[in-house]
């Protein structure tokens, strides 16, 4: 059946609630809601169930005219009715619909109410062939052109659901004509390969070609020899006399290792006190001592022993006799015994050096006799780890022949391009060893530290100079020019301030220089600069290399050609 439609243009600004009731509020009872672009109220699926709902409730057929993939999704799930136009006959989508919707990403004007041209059939007459049903889906459309009438039921919509999904792979006659936007992606791909494509030619026949064009020359060999001086004064320095600027470079090689003391050392108290010293004058010594006088010094430092066990007096004492008997000393004018109190000391520490003073004493001194006058005592034992200088030589062995081939190269990786090194001025000095704690001293935890400092010294001459030393004295044609100089070395090197004689060996060749070689090149084939460099006298071979395989011509910028000359000896 036909029934009218009536039309609604929602607002940007309508929320679901505007929309429902202004779908309820409609006097037709097929509502054709018109949303705007890219409407927010419909991609919603809560929204949609809900027009749904109030549509059903107020016994209307709602249509969403739109072909917003998105929304005619959402359409699907919620049972709504679709159309593209406002004379479009709405349909429940289907999943085909869909995608068809979402491949084709059409977009519907803001103002459909005055339809799209390309979907109408105006103008054409039905097709012979065409079914029944196509027949009268063509009248029905005219007729809701005319009279804004749609033949629009549920038992209609189901059946546009099924032919929809039947009809998916006829040819659709009314095919629109694809909007640009379907192929912007592949406008843009296009462009930016376009641009860059210019990009790339600007620099692959700008920028990028560069040539190395290596030159190699026939040379002879030619010695050197000359006597030359040096200074350690930069203001001092003669090229001209050859008077060379030394520079004195040094590397020190701190040497530190950790080793373990294993001297073991008493150093507790030493047992102290007196003993009685004696000398006896018998009638022999006497008589031969008369009138004559005596004299006998026992000096710090005499050794006495007891038990086995070595003192040493920390005093001293003289015995002395003018001639006279001296009283209360001598018996029966027999013999006369002299006497004198020393201190003395353990040699050693410990509590075994502790005696009474019963002890029996023997004397360093002949003659000399020793007696207690009282115990010794006050020796204790303490037994400390010493560094010792077995430990020092230990901890030291090898260090020469180790750190020696390492000092000398961290000493050379001082010297700079522009520098020659006089080898025979090469010297080592080797510092004192010096241990912590030192020889003989406690190491409280047993642990020491060994250290010395090795310095490595050569002197070095600037290249520079060198070279325009040798140049001034070689004398050479006017067509001849020096290409290479050997390492210099000197013989009768002894010291700094003393001469010595330089030899080198130079390669002597033909007057060709990069600059002159650059101005006959630039701007020309490849081919035709290989037979221009072989036609120059000396010239004995040509390796020209571009930068890409598209370069074939050596480029006319300066910055982009390198010329390098290498040396051939002369067989």
């Amino acid at each position: 059946m036909y029934m009218n439609k009536e039309v609604i243009y929602l607002e940007p600004e309508d929320d679901i609630t505007d929309i429902l009731t202004k779908l309820q509020r409609a006097e037709q009872k097929l509502v054709a809601l018109v949303p705007p672009k890219k409407a927010a109220m419909f991609r919603s699926a809560v929204n949609m169930k809900l027009v749904a709902r109030a549509a059903k409730e107020s016994k209307k057929i709602a249509v969403i005219v739109t072909a917003d993939p998105a929304v005619v999704k959402l359409a699907m799930a919620a049972q709504i009715p679709v159309a593209k136009t406002l004379q479009s006959r709405p349909v429940v989508p289907t999943p085909e619909m869909v995608k068809s919707a979402e491949e084709e990403e059409q977009i519907i004007d803001e103002d459909l109410a005055d339809g799209d041209a390309s979907d109408t059939t105006k103008g054409k007459k039905p097709d012979a062939k065409t079914s029944p049903e196509a027949s009268k889906t063509d009248s029905k459309a005219t007729a809701a052109k005319k009279g804004d009438v749609i033949d629009l039921n549920e038992e209609s919509l189901e059946n546009d659901a099924k032919n929809a999904k039947k009809d998916k792979n006829k040819p659709d006659k009314n095919k629109k004509v694809p909007k640009i936007e379907k192929y912007r992606k592949w406008i843009i791909i296009g462009s930016v390969a376009a641009v860059i494509l210019i990009v790339f030619g600007v620099w692959a026949f700008v920028f990028a070609p560069a040539v190395d064009i290596t030159v190699a020359m026939h040379t002879s060999s030619s010695s050197f020899s000359e006597d030359v001086s040096f200074t350690t004064d930069e203001v001092a320095a003669n090229v001209e006399e050859g008077k060379f600027f030394a520079k004195k470079l040094t590397y020190e090689d701190k040497f530190e290792a950790d080793f373990t003391a294993t001297g073991q050392e008493d150093r507790g108290e030493k047992a102290k006190g007196s003993i009685q010293v004696s000398y006896t004058l018998n009638q022999t010594a006497i008589d031969n001592h008369l009138h004559k006088g005596f004299s006998l010094d026992v000096p710090a430092g005499t050794e006495f022993t007891a038990n086995g066990l070595r003192y040493r007096s920390t005093s001293g004492a003289t015995f002395s006799w003018d001639g006279e008997i001296p009283s209360g000393q001598c018996k029966n004018s027999k013999s006369c015994e002299l006497t004198a109190t020393v201190n003395i000391e353990a040699v050693n520490s410990g509590s075994n050096y502790d005696v009474g003073a019963n002890a029996t004493w023997q004397s360093g001194i002949g003659g000399v006799t020793a007696k207690s006058s009282g115990a010794i005592s006050g020796g204790t034992t303490k037994m400390v780890t010493i560094v010792t200088q077995a430990d020092v030589n230990k901890a030291a062995e090898g260090r020469e022949s180790e750190d020696a081939s390492d000092g000398k190269e961290r000493l050379m990786d001082q010297i700079s391009d522009d520098e020659i090194a006089i080898e025979a001025s090469y010297a080592t000095e080797v510092g004192d060893l010096k241990s912590s704690p030192s020889v003989g001293s406690e190491a409280s935890d047993g642990k020491a530290h060994l250290s010395a400092v090795t310095t490595y010294s050569i002197y070095v001459l600037k290249k520079s100079q060198v070279e325009e030393f040798i140049d001034k004295k070689t004398e050479l044609s006017e067509d001849q020019r020096i290409y290479s100089i050997g390492e210099p070395y000197f013989e009768r090197f002894n010291n700094i301030d003393e001469g010595a004689r330089m030899k080198t060996t130079i390669k002597v060749g033909p007057t060709v220089t990069e600059d002159n070689l650059m101005e006959r090149v630039k701007g020309h084939k490849i081919g035709e600069v290989q037979s221009l460099l072989r036609s120059i006298n000396g010239v004995s071979s040509v390796d020209i290399k571009p930068s890409y395989f598209w370069v074939t011509s050596v480029p006319k910028d300066d910055k982009k050609v390198k010329i390098d000359l290498t040396v051939e000896d002369e067989e």
